[in-house]
């Protein structure tokens, strides 16, 4: 089983096939909007087409595969079988993504539009089973909590790697030689995922997994509570919201600050403050009620964020300590987000999960594809290219601040719906 105090070989198999997905979805999240418009010259508005179409698709497959999880991913040999299908997959239509850069302009647009919608959608088959794994190949409670905790650091692990790519991308000199290094990126990346997931494939083909127990059959309908609402509404902000800093920091790097060296520096400092902050946010989700601790990393967030505003482009070293505070606060509204989501589901749904995911995932892509939108409008109104425009730090800063301010909101009603269960279930 993944997650035994004794079992730590297999369980770092498994998050070790985490890395290599980590990998593709932050190529993704870190790279391709830059690439799409600077290396492969698409006009902003195509790019957020690309974008926006392949989030809108992956939402869909998203819905679709958590309502026939149960059908399709039974157990955990079948679904560790099909992510390693999904890795394949991914990685074939990752290099097809970067490999549009050497097509002729005029179909650039059209190809990176057909292998952006098959990226979203071969990801949607490496992601949702290996996610299933987590409950497919666990136990109980405190061997699914080691895997989370596996996760998340080799999460952070991909973060700072694909972060380490900043600094080539906005080298103004090498700049012709950028799609060759992304398409030997994109290999590299191939071989370590396609790898850890056939490996992962295998070692659970021989473990000795518990058969998953038939339970009583499933309400007929899930009636979501306040909470799950809540929770969706926190995934929806974090998605539409907060990835606007790093979408945008490539941009900021190579025509605000004009330093490779700054930007690369900027971005692998928000990821290690995600990876460092780890262990705090983790303590405090056990001893502290959820409200409080999203409130907590909100604070953070919107602090580091005005830091980094008012700090300009005076200091490049503070606005890296900045981006590290940010990365922190992120990182603690994601381990609350996840860590709340998880346990109301396994309390109120428990034969709902596919669904209950499936649809915490799509609404997330909706935020990421309104967040897409945003940006392109943002990039096609303005000459964000003009080192003395203040338009890309203003808003790095004040999006991503705009959602933190909405977190403080969502906990307040976080804190609210707990005290109406806690006096429902006093008055029962």
């Amino acid at each position: 089983m993944l997650g035994t105090a004794g079992g730590w070989n297999i369980t770092l198999v498994y998050g070790g096939a985490h890395f290599g997905k980590s990998l593709f979805w932050y190529s993704s999240e870190l790279l391709f909007a830059f690439f799409l418009t600077e290396i492969s010259g698409l006009q902003p508005a195509e790019m957020g087409v690309v974008l926006v179409a392949g989030f809108l698709v992956s939402a869909g497959i998203d819905i679709a595969v958590g309502t026939a999880l149960q059908r399709w991913l039974g157990n955990a040999r079948l679904a560790s079988r099909v992510q390693v299908l999904g890795a394949v997959a991914s990685a074939a239509a990752l290099a097809a993504v970067f490999l549009v850069a050497f097509a002729p302009p005029a179909w650039r647009f059209g190809l990176a539009l057909v292998c952006g919608l098959a990226f979203r959608l071969a990801f949607a088959t490496y992601d949702i089973p290996q996610n299933a794994l987590m409950s497919l190949a666990t136990s109980d409670r405190d061997t699914r909590a080691r895997v989370a905790s596996t996760r998340i650091w080799f999460s952070g692990a991909a973060t700072l790697v694909v972060a380490g790519a900043i600094g080539p991308m906005v080298t103004q000199a090498s700049r012709a030689a950028i799609p060759a290094f992304l398409l030997a990126l994109s290999l590299g990346f191939a071989v370590i995922a396609v790898s850890g997931a056939a490996l992962l494939a295998h070692r659970l083909s021989g473990a000795h997994l518990a058969a998953p127990s038939a339970g009583p059959a499933p309400p007929a309908r899930w009636q979501p509570s306040a909470q799950v609402w809540l929770l969706i509404a926190v995934s929806v902000i974090t998605t539409l919201f907060t990835p606007t800093f790093a979408k945008l920091e490539p941009y900021f790097a190579a025509y605000s600050l004009q330093s490779a060296w700054w930007g690369g520096a900027i971005i692998i400092a928000m990821a290690a403050g995600i990876v460092a902050g780890q262990p705090l946010w983790a303590r405090l989700a056990l001893s502290r009620p959820s409200s409080v601790v999203m409130a907590s990393a909100a604070l953070v967030q919107i602090v580091s964020l005005a830091a980094f505003w008012i700090l300009g482009l005076a200091a490049p070293a503070a606005l890296a300590l900045c981006a590290f505070g940010f990365g922190v606060g992120n990182g603690g509204v994601g381990t609350i987000q996840w860590h709340a989501f998880s346990d109301i589901v396994a309390r109120q749904a428990p034969r709902h999960t596919g669904l209950a995911f499936g649809a915490f995932v799509a609404t997330g892509k909706l935020g990421f594809a309104a967040g897409a939108a945003m940006i392109a409008t943002a990039l096609q109104m303005a000459s964000f290219r003009d080192s003395e425009s203040k338009l890309l730090i203003t808003f790095m800063a004040a999006v991503p601040a705009a959602g933190a301010l909405l977190l403080l909101v969502v906990a307040w009603g976080l804190a609210r719906a707990d005290f109406k269960a806690r006096q429902g279930a006093a008055t029962t």
